[in-house]
């Protein structure tokens, strides 16, 4: 779906790809997981694997551990709100 509103391009796919590919590639990350939506549609992406030295591949039912999550949130949370203010 090239020019819809609900959908992604493959062009834009493709440079989503590219993006986090460079982060898994270039070893600032070892693997990675994104999920996108827009309107009814979601794309999952994943790469790279779980440890710097190797270990299993990400997949997309992956289970991460989360830590300390509650301040990046909240100023996430709050950044959305300045911006529509």
């Amino acid at each position: 779906m090239e020019n819809g509103d609900k959908g992604f391009s493959e062009s834009g796919l493709r440079r989503l790809r590219d993006v986090l590919a460079r982060y898994v590639d270039g070893g600032r990350i070892p693997g990675l997981v994104a999920l996108v939506s827009r309107g009814d549609r979601t794309h999952v992406e994943a790469m790279g694997t779980m440890r710097h030295d190797g270990g299993a591949a990400m997949r997309r039912d992956t289970i991460f551990r989360m830590a300390s999550t509650s301040k990046p949130v909240s100023i996430a949370a709050a950044m959305v709100l300045l911006d529509e203010c």
